[in-house]
């Protein structure tokens, strides 16, 4: 039997169920609803040296030509598509300030690596800048 599962019509002719007219209540569902892609962590490191950033990003079976990278001088947002509908996502507010225009990315299928050239060579005490006081109190307040 072949029917639609927003109307329920039935029938056993593969022709008849393809010109069958569309739904009486309604519109026929002719795709599948996006149920969304799976999100999915991804192992990352950094280092830098006196004038650039380097962060890896290892993601196997990534898709290169589906995934970007998009910063301004102190946020990066990774974005990396996955085989298999599933994806990974980073936001980064950075320590520093960064050079956009002489900063690079290498994408492979296994691994995605942000070169960023610093502003002003200097030690960054950590790649993300740390939150907020008032941030951390309200991150605290609702996981009590």
């Amino acid at each position: 039997m072949k029917y639609w599962s927003c109307c329920r019509r039935k029938t056993s002719d593969f022709n008849t169920f393809l010109a069958q007219e569309g739904c009486t209540t309604g519109k026929h569902m002719w795709t599948k609803k996006d149920a969304g892609k799976k999100v999915v962590a991804c192992r990352h490191d950094w280092h830098q040296t006196g004038g650039e950033v380097t962060i890896s990003v290892y993601a196997k079976n990534s898709l290169p030509e589906l995934s970007k990278v998009v910063a301004n001088s102190t946020l990066l947002n990774v974005h990396i598509v996955f085989e298999g509908e599933k994806e990974f996502h980073q936001n980064v507010k950075l320590w520093g300030v960064i050079d956009v225009k002489r900063s690079y990315v290498t994408m492979t299928a296994t691994k995605i690596e942000i070169t960023m050239r610093k502003a002003e060579p200097m030690q960054w005490a950590s790649l993300e800048l740390p939150a907020a006081k008032k941030q951390e109190k309200q991150k605290e307040d609702l996981t009590e």
